[in-house]
């Protein structure tokens, strides 16, 4: 006899394919805010080449993506790296990747400033498994980042929806917060619409690669 046969079947959705999003807050943000944000305008004001390079294509702000993307290597951000090395690893283990043969490494730290009517066009990032961005100053009002729906059957005639749900968007915004973290999946589309306000948002961003533990680590 069947031991299910009590109980009451009721229709409902089953997720599949979700898009899955990591959050944390830097323990030691407000005591190293103002040395971070020193730190951002410092580099700023001396990587010639990253200058130039934002002169052309990033009107109004600023990246070290194309002239310093090892900022993972300063003792100057050696607790922030600590932080992102600490979240990575969450999120490959809540993921359920293989973490007892795999690991993540860091292979890209840099930093952005956008200053009003700067932006990011939609991108993804290439060459790496897990990707962050870690708010380092940002005010109220400042632009959110917007993550593309990745499915891209959904857009071939897509039915009309209430617009109530994130989940249930093309293109769905966390606004940013001051010392928080997001990390997604490398290839999730997203960037930042232009900022509308007087004040700076700096951020960092970082990507991380799943790499093969020493021989002696694997499983």
């Amino acid at each position: 006899m069947s031991t299910d046969s009590g109980k009451q079947k009721k229709p409902g959705l089953r997720v599949l394919f979700p898009t899955l999003i990591y959050e944390d807050w830097y323990a030691d943000y407000d005591g190293e805010r103002e040395k971070l944000i020193a730190f951002v305008h410092t580099l700023s004001q001396e990587d010639t080449e990253g200058k130039e390079y934002s002169a052309r294509e990033y009107p109004n702000g600023y990246t070290s993506y194309f002239s310093r993307s090892d900022l993972y290597k300063l003792p100057e951000l050696t607790g922030v790296v600590a932080f992102l090395y600490q979240s990575a690893k969450n999120f490959a283990y809540q993921h359920h990747w293989d973490t007892q043969n795999y690991e993540p490494v860091i292979n890209a730290l840099f930093t952005n400033i956008n200053s009003k009517f700067s932006f990011h066009a939609e991108h993804l990032h290439p060459y790496s498994h897990i990707s962050g961005v870690f708010y380092v100053k940002c005010e109220a009002g400042a632009p959110a980042i917007s993550f593309k729906d990745p499915r891209m059957a959904r857009w071939m005639m897509p039915p009309a929806a209430d617009g109530n749900r994130a989940e249930n968007t093309f293109h769905a915004k966390v606004a940013p917060e001051a010392g928080k973290l997001l990390m997604f999946p490398s290839w999730l589309e997203h960037g930042v619409a232009q900022n509308q306000t007087d004040a700076e948002r700096i951020s960092m961003s970082c990507n991380f690669e799943m790499r093969p533990k020493s021989t002696g680590e694997l499983g």
